[in-house]
């Protein structure tokens, strides 16, 4: 049995990637999931990053792995066994690509070697290192079998065999004029050293070398292809056994090997992103997740994406953590405050460490405590769509209609500005409606909105709101506080700052 690093044995169970990936776009991880892949496409990453766990114990199997995985000794053997596959792959890829069928067959003869010298040098890394993660001991005592097995060893000893049998093979050239002829080698002098002896006596120093190179196997054209197959033919017995080998050894990797090499680029995948991360000095941990509905915790939380975008650009931007903790009753957050205040970005942040959380990966925030979501649904405004049959509002009211009927005590629902379209007044009654609902199924929300009412709706409902600088409230500070909405303090402190306020006005008209 195929032994995998992603799920226990037999716990992979139903679970299939979701087929709607909106929440992706709008918590903007389709950009981190992006990176990911980039250049690992042939791994299908894809396929497990939107494939979420229901599993307390199948999260905690993936966080031993996942911490296994930054010990640098291990980390480095296995980056170098990818490496090692991939380079195979290079060179199967490439041989399918050829036209000579001989050609083909002596590529793949290379590629046969490459594999098992891989496979064998991460078996005695693993051996060294012993690993403590259920997954990797378990895939640790499948490599040994296989290692040890007939099949494997055989698969490198007759690929050595042929090697050398073709090695041995000598024949001769003859070319005259556009005639080449192939014969057996029978002790011919090799003109080429008599040529090179009999001009080394008007060597002066170094001259321009007008000596042709042999291009590589990749590049050969149809006459070398027409002497190769004439070898053949003139050696029936060692091609004849490269021939039954390249067919009989077609699906030479194993399976349990390909799963392995497919399921360790998904950890060391993101802990390469999130490396120059932390370098900048912000925190990563292992959260608590619960079936249970319960405390929502997080420390020192962040936008993982704006951080990897900020990062990757060498910016001096600075990355602002924010924090959340809920009781168990408190089930929705209403986040306030001014425009360009933090707010989506802190609802990006709500909604990616819950996902997050539910692939068994490291989290951005210092501290975290957590539902493990069943899944994790946003609303966020969009632009109206030209063409479209369905007005913005209309197509808001269908995706929440959604939601609350299929959001449960453990889902996740981030809204960003909804009903930004319509008054102010029909945003209120709206809001209140969707916020009871989906508190009614038991899920957690999270809304940014301009209606401050909505903060206080009910006691499950705790109010986020956006700060700005006391001394200067023009300069968001981008920091989250647990407080009533301001209301009309914030445009009561601008009129002041501008000098905006009635009485300002009116000593400057009476004037």
């Amino acid at each position: 049995m195929v032994v995998s690093i992603l799920y226990p044995e037999g716990n992979q169970g139903s679970l299939a990637p979701l087929e709607d990936r909106r929440f992706a776009t709008d918590l903007n991880l389709d950009q981190v999931f992006d990176a990911l892949t980039a250049g690992r496409q042939e791994l299908d990453l894809a396929s497990v990053l939107y494939t979420p766990l229901g599993d307390v114990d199948l999260v905690a199997y993936r966080h031993e792995v996942l911490a296994d995985f930054e010990h640098p000794p291990l980390a480095e053997a296995v980056r170098a066994f990818g490496k090692g596959m991939r380079q195979v792959r290079d060179v199967l890829a490439a041989a399918s690509k050829l036209h000579n069928h001989w050609q083909q067959e002596r590529l793949f003869l290379e590629a046969v070697p490459a594999y098992c010298h891989n496979v064998a040098s991460l078996g005695a890394a693993l051996r060294e290192l012993a690993p403590g993660a259920r997954g990797v001991r378990a895939f640790n005592e499948y490599l040994r079998a296989y290692s040890a097995s007939v099949e494997f060893t055989s698969l490198s000893q007759e690929a050595d065999q042929i090697a050398e049998m073709l090695g041995k093979l000598r024949y001769g050239v003859h070319i005259k004029g556009t005639r080449v002829t192939v014969s057996p080698y029978r002790g011919e002098a090799d003109y080429a050293l008599e040529v090179e002896t009999a001009f080394a006596k008007f060597r002066e120093g170094a001259v321009k070398d007008y000596r042709a190179n042999f291009r590589s196997l990749l590049d050969m054209d149809h006459v070398e292809g027409q002497v190769l197959n004439l070898v053949a033919r003139l050696n029936p017995g060692p091609f004849g056994e490269l021939d039954n080998y390249f067919h009989r050894r077609q699906a030479f990797i194993d399976a349990g090997i390909a799963a392995f090499e497919r399921d360790s680029q998904f950890y060391l995948a993101y802990l390469d992103y999130i490396e120059p991360i932390r370098r900048a000095g912000l925190p990563f941990c292992y959260p608590r997740v619960s079936v249970a509905p319960g405390r929502t915790l997080a420390t020192a939380a962040f936008d993982l994406s704006l951080a990897g975008n900020i990062t990757k650009q060498g910016s001096s931007a600075r990355v602002i953590t924010n924090d959340l903790n809920l009781s168990p009753r408190e089930r929705a957050v209403v986040v306030t405050g001014p425009n360009s205040g933090g707010k989506t970005t802190f609802a990006r942040t709500f909604g990616q460490l819950h996902y997050l959380a539910s692939l068994g990966l490291l989290v951005p925030a210092l501290e975290a405590e957590l539902v493990l979501a069943d899944h994790v649904f946003t609303s966020f405004a969009q632009a109206e769509q030209l063409g479209s049959d369905r007005s913005h509002l209309e197509n808001e009211l269908v995706q929440l209609r959604y939601v609350s009927e299929h959001s449960t005590p453990r889902s996740v629902v981030v809204m960003n500005e909804s009903f930004s379209s319509t008054t102010l007044n029909d945003a209120g009654v709206l809001g209140k409606a969707v916020l009871a609902k989906l508190l009614s199924r038991g899920a957690l929300c999270l809304y940014v909105t301009f209606v401050d009412e909505l903060a206080s709706a009910n006691e499950a409902t705790v109010s986020l709101v956006a700060t700005v600088d006391p001394d200067d409230p023009v300069v968001r500070t981008y920091k989250l506080v647990r407080k009533p909405p301001e209301g009309l303090a914030y445009a009561a402190a601008l009129a002041e700052h501008y000098g905006l306020t009635y009485h300002a006005v009116s000593e400057k008209v009476t004037r």
